[in-house]
């Protein structure tokens, strides 16, 4: 190996995302989850739980879905240090409209509650939650789903939980 090319592997390490479209947390577990080869990952990052509100899972069916989740992360790779980023605030979503927004929201605080709960009791990194400062910035032409720059600004804020400060 040449040095530049050690340099770019140092600068780049190996990442994989893994999901689908409009996955739930128990549909992460079910089919993703079970399809991962168990690569000895030292970090997993999960986005989850913002389908299993708008889809208005109950907190009970959430607490059993994302816990038998973490459980299973736990199980597969007991090394990893896995860290949650909660569900963003459905009233600050451009195209959201203001009362589908505000109800999503109140089902929004109860499934961030619920899931920092289960981190903390399950060796899982709950992350603070993103906060939308410039929504015009920050989502993209639909209203709903992060742009680049709203992807930029996530990760930049979850540098610090990843990393462990």
């Amino acid at each position: 190996m040449r040095f530049p090319a050690l340099l770019t592997w140092l600068a780049f390490p190996i990442w994989r995302a893994a999901g689908f479209n409009s996955a739930t947390s128990g549909q992460i577990r079910d089919h993703v989850l079970l399809n991962l080869s168990a690569d000895p990952w030292t970090h997993i990052v999960l986005a989850i739980g913002t389908n299993d509100t708008k889809n208005f899972h109950s907190v009970p069916r959430f607490k059993k879905e994302f816990g038998g989740l973490l459980y299973a992360l736990r199980a597969k790779w007991p090394e990893a240090r896995v860290v949650w980023s909660p569900v963003l605030e459905f009233t600050r979503a451009p195209a959201m409209p203001s009362l589908l927004g505000k109800i999503l929201e109140v089902r929004a605080i109860a499934m961030n509650r619920m899931g920092e709960r289960l981190c903390l009791e399950r060796g899982a990194v709950p992350a603070p939650r993103l906060p939308i400062t410039k929504p015009e910035a920050g989502f993209a032409s639909d209203g709903f789903h992060a742009s680049e720059a709203g992807y930029r600004a996530w990760a930049e804020h979850l540098v610090g939980p990843v990393l462990g400060d």
